[in-house]
């Protein structure tokens, strides 16, 4: 970076973006101690997200943001509305409603910009790689620092192949960093891998769970669209209320295929047996009507989640995909199950039922992992560590081993 350029309390040369092509590979640089991982740096972060769906994506940002605020980080929250916007208006400390479309106009660029001067953000981190989004045109436009995060391997939430639109990219688990560096093509140094969180909310309810009285409720949750699971788990409701268990079951979710989730729930007879739900605007009472919670991972971020049920003390029947297999001991800390076999889904579905001590078993062994495993202040740091090495112009931290720390910890 030119050398006349002030610098900021946080290391970084005003009104300069970082120059990533002169990165160099981590491995015999010498350290130049300027990003540490026990220092901790307060930063000023606009973030960009996606329409706030009831989906993962929309339980990432609620995390991140929290995740940062708590650490006495500065959060501004730059998004279209969406239904679920309520529910985070206490997670940040400003924010700026995008279009419905996320285009802005003559007008809304001059609003926008106004807002984060008034903001004045370190550095903006992107909660996907949405091209909709307006995070990279901003970066270039200030000058600022741009971090993005990835959390599918599917083509559409994936960057394009030697990207060179962000300047760090944060992989949710090993098999999007592997696909970053392998099939992106990314440059190493702007890459990195930092697991998901979930604050620990509710403890599994041993009374209510043992209760005789209490008729089990099933839920589905998640985005209603073609694809994702729905025609399956009303096959397995059918299955189940067919072997007389005297269970409820619900669908919650918003999405183009709202209105023929209805109408099937309908035609196959079930109506008053599986109830749709889609005016929920509180992302903090999800879990609350359910006693089981069923989550399809064709969604965005399906690991956030399933990690939010588990920290509210739910026990979890995800189906194959994505990174499920790291979250979930299949048996012990939750259930997973083929995509699209309502056969196998209904087995579960009536094993959990019937069997009320096995379901708070699972229940507290997934709490107990969130707890212990997929700690904020892991996350917390291992965000930190990146805004910092951004704006110090460093190559970014290796991924982040919270993993093998957490193992070492038990262990002892």
């Amino acid at each position: 970076m030119p050398g006349n350029q002030p610098a900021s309390d946080t290391g970084r040369a005003q009104g300069v973006r970082r120059d990533t092509s002169r990165l160099r590979g981590r491995e015999g640089k010498p350290d130049t101690g300027r990003v540490k991982l026990d220092e901790h740096l307060r930063f000023r972060v606009a973030v960009f997200a996606p329409r706030l769906e009831l989906n993962g994506l929309t339980v990432y940002t609620r995390t991140l943001l929290r995740v940062l605020r708590e650490r006495g980080n500065h959060v501004m929250l730059i998004s279209p509305a969406g239904p679920l916007s309520e529910t985070l208006n206490d997670s940040h400390d400003g924010g700026f409603d995008l279009p419905e479309n996320a285009r802005l106009g003559f007008f809304g660029w001059r609003r926008l910009r106004e807002a984060l001067a008034e903001f004045e953000p370190d550095l903006l981190h992107a909660l996907c790689p949405d091209p909709a989004l307006p995070a990279v045109r901003v970066a270039n436009l200030l000058e600022l620092p741009l971090a993005v995060s990835v959390h599918g391997v599917k083509p559409e939430e994936l960057p394009q192949a030697e990207d060179k639109h962000y300047d760090a990219y944060l992989a949710s688990d090993q098999s999007v960093r592997e696909r970053l560096l392998n099939d992106c093509r990314l440059e190493r140094d702007r890459t990195t891998l930092i697991s998901d969180c979930a604050f620990p909310e509710t403890a599994p309810d041993e009374k209510g769970i043992l209760s005789q009285r209490r008729r089990q409720v099933v839920g589905w949750v998640g985005p209603l669209t073609e694809g994702c699971g729905y025609h399956s788990f009303i096959e397995a409701a059918i299955k189940v209320q067919a072997r007389g268990v005297d269970s409820m079951f619900s669908i919650l979710g918003s999405g183009p295929a709202a209105p023929r989730v209805r109408d099937e729930v309908e035609a196959r007879g079930m109506l008053p047996r599986i109830v749709v739900v889609q005016g929920l605007y509180d992302y903090g009472r999800i879990w609350d009507p359910f006693d089981i919670a069923i989550i399809d991972t064709r969604q965005p971020a399906s690991a956030l989640m399933v990690l939010n049920a588990m920290a509210n003390g739910r026990p979890v029947i995800a189906t194959e995909g994505g990174a499920i297999f790291d979250l979930i001991e299949d048996g012990v800390d939750g259930m997973i199950v083929p995509r699209d076999d309502a056969d196998a889904l209904a087995e579960r579905i009536l094993m959990l039922v019937q069997n009320p001590g096995e379901r708070l078993r699972m229940a507290k062994a997934a709490f107990g992992k969130v707890e212990e495993e997929y700690r904020p202040v892991d996350m917390a740091q291992a965000l930190e560590a990146v805004y910092a090495a951004l704006l110090a112009d460093e190559p970014l931290p290796k991924p982040f081993e919270a993993r093998a720390r957490r193992a070492a910890r038990s262990s002892a």
